[in-house]
């Protein structure tokens, strides 16, 4: 059992399901493109699936489809992106994801 001092985390995980689309270049130099969905989010990072074979520390571009009002003078195909850093690679031996956690480059609430 975990104590409160035991958690590293900066901010409060959710425990939520979101479709997600991430960009990047996977371990053997392939640039890809995958919607797969989150585990959790936090305002500094982000646990999803992915079932490509990734580096350790590479950068990523984490970016969250939202709808928009129709009154907005948004895009209807506004997303939200966030550069991130993988922090940490779960292998998934039942099935081919595997469970990447990121770091955000900047916390969700410091968007420009």
């Amino acid at each position: 059992m975990r104590s409160n001092n035991d958690d590293r985390r900066e901010h409060y995980r959710l425990p939520i399901r979101v479709p997600i689309f991430v960009k990047g270049v996977d371990k053997y130099g392939n640039e890809y493109f995958e919607l797969t969905h989150t585990v959790d989010v936090s305002a500094s990072g982000a646990c999803f699936f992915s079932k490509r074979a990734l580096q350790a520390t590479a950068d990523l571009l984490v970016s969250i489809p939202a709808p928009v009002d129709i009154n907005s003078n948004m895009s209807e195909n506004y997303d939200f992106k966030f550069p991130a850093k993988i922090v940490r690679i779960h292998n998934g031996l039942a099935n081919s994801s595997n469970r990447i956690a990121v770091r955000f480059t900047k916390p969700l609430y410091e968007r420009p």
